[in-house]
């Protein structure tokens, strides 16, 4: 039934079952995320100091608190402002990203450096933020994607409210919508 054709019961009932469902669905959404993290964290301990990895090879650039796993995959932890691990991100050595399934994406990043001169850089891959640090010197925050770079703005500016942040764009001329300078 429409809105306006329902009883002010029926219209509390309706807004109650939709409460219900978002509630369960947070539920169930929070513990793929425990899951993942519980994952992450036994993955994480299991892997081995990384300094050099043929995706690291072919981006030129050095490794900064990565680990490989032994499928030789380059793991990229994804903390929160915190310092708690949620979840990783794996790159084979051909350069394929994938994320833990389950795992929280959102505001959770890869930290490279410390702020000096009171800035920040968020951009969001492993190898564009590798390349940043090493020619700047600046401290970076990975965001891995377009779509999290606000998220963990936003987190940063929390826990950081004198710090300036300064949001490095992907230019993806390529891809309708250029979705790196949109998001940034």
């Amino acid at each position: 039934k429409p809105d306006n054709a329902m009883t002010v019961m029926e219209r509390e009932a309706h807004r109650q079952r939709i409460k219900a469902m978002q509630a369960q669905r947070e539920a169930e959404e929070m513990a793929k995320h425990q899951a993942a993290a519980a994952e992450a964290a036994r993955r994480w301990q299991e892997a081995q100091s990384c300094t050099g990895h043929p995706y690291l090879s072919a981006k030129g650039v050095q490794a900064h608190g990565v680990r490989s796993d032994g499928a030789g995959a380059l793991m990229v932890p994804m903390r929160d402002t915190a310092g708690t691990l949620h979840s990783l991100q794996t790159i084979t050595p051909d350069g394929e990203k994938r994320f833990l399934s389950g795992g929280r994406v959102k505001g959770c990043y890869h930290a490279i450096g410390k702020p000096k001169g009171g800035a920040l850089i968020v951009c969001e891959g492993y190898a564009t933020g590798v390349s940043i640090h090493e020619s700047t010197g600046q401290a970076v925050a990975i965001a891995f994607n377009s779509g999290n770079l606000e998220a963990v703005a936003l987190a940063l500016r929390a826990k950081y409210p004198a710090l300036k942040i300064i949001i490095a764009a992907d230019d993806d001329y390529q891809t309708k919508g250029n979705p790196g300078i949109t998001k940034a």
